[in-house]
């Protein structure tokens, strides 16, 4: 097959090597990667063939885009991947401006799938979705903000509070008026009592927040596989330690019913390509989907090592080729151990 030349766009997370070498190592092709970020010293640019600075989407879009198109003709490009949400948005936004194919869905879908409220009130107002979603209230001013928490359970119970529109775990407090007697022993988290949210709050206007119940370990991430909001495969990822944003162990396995689930909410947003979702378990013992990511998860090049490489089937799916998929994709339930790794170079 010939070479395929492919644009990735931040490159920068801690994660994103894992999705670069994904793409090199598909035992199908070669491929030239040329990988840009609005940061210069993103880690993914010793990953790549080649590496552009770029504008950043969130806050010249435009700008990113005329920069997209240009690198895309003077290196040849056959498919972009675009890696961070607002590139995801800018280049939905504008995909009738290029010739090639983008791994990214329509920007209606898209903008529906990453807002959260809009996410919650989907799954709570469809039949077959409603036992997954969290309970939840949306509010804008300071008296809904204190009608809403004690809705949820405050103060016998943890609280969420998060932006409508927030990406990447930016902006999301746990309201807990609970005595930490080790505070001093245990690494800083961002639960806050009510006197904090008083301060921010109770004077300001403010954009919509969710208040979402407070939710608690096993928590999932799943990562699939989709066309034309048709699910073609799911793996579920199980934290066993880590943070929101990253595990750093945890269990990979295929799960049936888990794939059925993100079917749903797959077909019910229209998604396409790739998708990441995120869950976790309620105090009564439900799972729970809290966060919808439409675009291609870095953490999913773990599963290359298993044989399951989402990013290249993906761009297969992207450049209408042919592919064929396991069934069931793993038969046995695997145990990953994250690592730091150096990449040097001369200062």
């Amino acid at each position: 097959m010939d070479k395929l030349r492919i644009l990735v766009t931040t490159i920068g997370g801690l994660t994103s090597p894992d999705v670069l070498k994904a793409l090199r190592t598909n035992g199908e092709r070669e491929v030239f990667l040329l990988g840009c970020d609005a940061f210069n010293e993103a880690c993914g640019r010793y990953f790549v063939d080649h590496f552009e600075l770029s504008p950043n989407s969130s806050s010249d879009e435009e700008g990113f885009v005329a920069f997209v198109i240009k690198i895309v003709e003077q290196y040849a490009i056959d498919l972009i991947i675009p890696c961070g949400n607002e590139d995801n948005l800018a280049l939905a936004k504008h995909k009738a401006s290029f010739s090639i194919p983008i791994l990214v869905g329509e920007y209606s879908a898209l903008t529906r799938a990453y807002d959260k409220g809009s996410v919650y009130e989907c799954l709570r107002d469809n039949a077959t979705l409603k036992p997954y979603a969290p309970k939840f209230m949306i509010v804008s001013s300071w008296s809904a903000f204190l009608q809403a928490i004690i809705t949820l359970g405050y103060p016998d119970k943890k609280v969420v509070i998060k932006p409508r529109l927030g990406r990447g775990g930016r902006g999301v407090y746990i309201l807990s008026d609970k005595n930490d007697r080790a505070i001093f022993s245990a690494k800083p988290t961002n639960e806050m009592p009510l006197a904090f949210f008083e301060h921010a709050l109770k004077d300001s206007k403010f954009g919509e927040l969710i208040v979402m119940e407070y939710l608690q370990e096993p928590f999932y991430s799943t990562y699939s596989l989709c066309k034309n909001g048709q699910n073609l495969l799911t793996l579920t990822h199980q934290r066993e330690w880590g943070n929101a944003s990253q595990t750093y162990r945890g269990k990979v396995y295929y799960d049936a019913q888990m794939q059925t689930l993100c079917a749903h909410i797959i077909s019910a947003f229209a998604l396409d390509f790739t998708n990441n979702m995120e869950l976790g378990t309620t105090s009564d013992g439900r799972i729970v989907l809290f966060d919808l990511n439409p675009r291609l998860g870095a953490s999913s090049g773990i599963d290359t090592y298993l044989g399951i490489n989402f990013a290249y089937l993906a761009a297969k799916i992207a450049l209408n080729e042919p592919f064929s998929l396991k069934d069931p994709p793993l038969e046995t339930t695997h145990r990953f151990y994250r690592y730091f790794e150096q990449w040097w170079k001369q200062a």
